[in-house]
């Protein structure tokens, strides 16, 4: 899912961020508009391998969850310690150094992802 995370910009990605806010949702015409109204110049293949890298669960639209996961692996400074893990403390301090939404949603992703607490 690294690839929208790698292929679009910072302002690209605060677009993006707030069409979730008015949809919910991105189907891949939606992210093809979006990007293009944002002024990306990725082809249409790249837009669509893209959409298909990030939607995890092949229902044919990318979640928040799922935009966040795919985005997040463009800031790889999680490890805050160096220790060679991350912890949810220092993936909640990432997610909050990069914008990456309110506490609400963040402590809601990390529980999403760290389900299991291990």
């Amino acid at each position: 899912m690294w690839v929208i995370g790698e292929s679009i910009n910072t302002e690209e990605i605060q677009g993006l961020k707030a069409i979730f806010a008015n949809i919910g949702t991105i189907t891949y015409k939606e992210l093809k508009e979006g990007l293009a109204k944002l002024g990306s110049k990725l082809t249409e293949a790249e837009v669509k391998h893209r959409m298909d890298a990030a939607d995890v669960d092949g229902n044919g639209s990318i979640d928040y969850i799922e935009f966040i996961t795919a985005t997040m692996h463009r800031h790889r400074h999680f490890d805050k310690d160096s220790s060679g893990y991350m912890t949810i403390d220092e993936l909640e301090i990432t997610m909050n150094e990069y914008g990456m939404g309110d506490d609400a949603t963040i402590k809601e992703v990390l529980f999403d992802v760290d389900s299991d607490n291990n």
